[in-house]
């Protein structure tokens, strides 16, 4: 296999995604939360995150192939334990995806130009559809749709910040309870560096090429993060908008009367981008399980262009059918986002363990045991529990095999 993906292209598909529709929806609220201490809070997340990166991109590099950060855990806690942690992500982007579609949607039908299931239904055909490209061009179809978002955001940003008239100081009271939850809600920012290791097969140069594109992906996040939300902070958007502060009064300045259907698109862009990096990432680690007999084989299957064709065909109809129970009142968009990020947690605090075991760095190790505990409080206090009894269940399960495993390995020994 070809191996055509260079640090430009990787960079495409991780920084749309990664900014994904929390960029348009969290800056508002956490103001709203801690006012000018919010810059604070975007600051520690920013640290936080570049510190995530760098295990996930670690763990990466070291065992590149469509298992990504899963082949890392295979390598530190067993093979059952890596199966443990793919079927985590797997179960997590089954519904999770589903409530990005949504997300668009939301924006989309104040158009007013189609209802609601029709525009999820088609972003999903249209997504669908752009998975079984080839990846090069998946990259630089994404990476055009980042540039794009990014482009936007940034301009509306800086306009606003120019514009304004509120001192660049800090005046309101710090409030330690409101300024923690505060922080709760931005870790959301950090998911999308635990998929980028599913690209690796198709990276040229894993080492050199991931490394690139971790530094620069964090350069451009961090960038748009803090310019959104010092213009959220001192740029006077609240007389724009009466107080209801959106990121639609962010672009005002600049889109005026066209601010609606600007954010409609861009909350498209950003949303689909999403949806292609982590399904796209998804079922390529679905065939290489598959190649493992793990899955069934038809699964490994992939097309003249090299995608999981059937992996992403699977997850499609999976879409496809939570999409249609939605529509008919069975799931809403919260349950839904509640259900799948308990699974993505469980996952993550795998491959942060996975981490904190393999580097020597004691920084690493030492924020990497603190990234656990607050994403382990996170997975107990927010998930639903029907997942955490699910998530509980397949622990118990793979624990066991895994268990049985090293004690029959250990035997033979001797």
């Amino acid at each position: 296999m070809k191996k055509e993906i260079g640090a430009l292209t990787l960079t495409g598909l991780t920084v749309g995604p990664i900014l994904g529709s929390g960029i348009l929806i969290l800056p508002p609220i956490v103001y709203g939360l801690i006012k000018e201490w919010s810059i604070i809070a975007w600051l520690a997340i920013i640290a936080i995150g570049a510190l995530f990166a760098l295990i996930f991109g670690f763990l990466s590099i070291q065992f590149p192939g469509d298992g990504g950060v899963t082949n890392a855990i295979e390598n530190v806690f067993g093979k059952y334990i890596k199966q443990l942690a793919s079927f985590y992500l797997v179960i997590g982007v089954m519904f999770g995806p589903v409530a990005v579609l949504m997300t668009a949607a939301q924006y989309v039908v104040k158009l007013g130009f189609a209802t609601k299931p029709v525009i999820e239904y088609s972003l999903l055909a249209v997504c669908l559809f752009f998975l079984l490209k080839k990846l090069t061009f998946l990259g630089k179809l994404v990476s055009i749709m980042s540039l794009l978002s990014a482009a936007v955001l940034l301009l509306g940003g800086i306009v606003t910040l120019i514009s304004g008239h509120r001192p660049f100081i800090i005046e309101s009271k710090f409030e330690p309870y409101q300024f923690g939850y505060a922080l709760l809600l931005l870790f959301w920012t950090l998911f999308g560096w635990e998929i980028i290791g599913n690209y690796s097969a198709e990276v040229r140069e894993p080492r050199k090429t991931i490394t690139r594109s971790i530094v620069l992906s964090t350069v451009i996040i961090v960038i748009i993060d803090l310019v959104i939300a010092a213009a959220i902070q001192w740029g006077g958007v609240g007389r724009v908008s009466h107080g209801d502060v959106t990121i639609t009064t962010i672009i005002f300045p600049v889109f005026r009367g066209a601010s609606h259907w600007v954010m409609a698109i861009l909350t498209v862009l950003l949303c689909s981008s999403t949806y292609l990096f982590f399904v796209g990432g998804t079922t390529r680690m679905m065939a290489g399980l598959a190649d493992e007999k793990v899955l069934p084989e038809f699964i490994s299957r992939r097309s003249k262009q090299n995608a999981p064709v059937f992996a992403v065909l699977v997850i499609g109809l999976l879409h496809l059918i939570m999409l249609t129970f939605v529509n008919f009142g069975y799931f809403n968009i919260e349950k839904l986002i509640a259900f799948a990020n308990g699974f993505f947690l469980v996952n993550v605090l795998i491959g942060v363990a996975a981490g904190i075991v393999m580097t020597k760095n004691c920084f690493v190790r030492i924020g990497g045991l603190l990234l656990g505990a607050l994403f382990l409080g996170m997975l107990i206090y927010f998930t639903s529990r029907i997942a955490l009894i699910v998530i509980g269940l397949m622990a118990l399960y793979y624990g066991y095999k895994q268990l049985i495993l090293n004690r029959f390995s250990t035997a033979s020994l001797f």
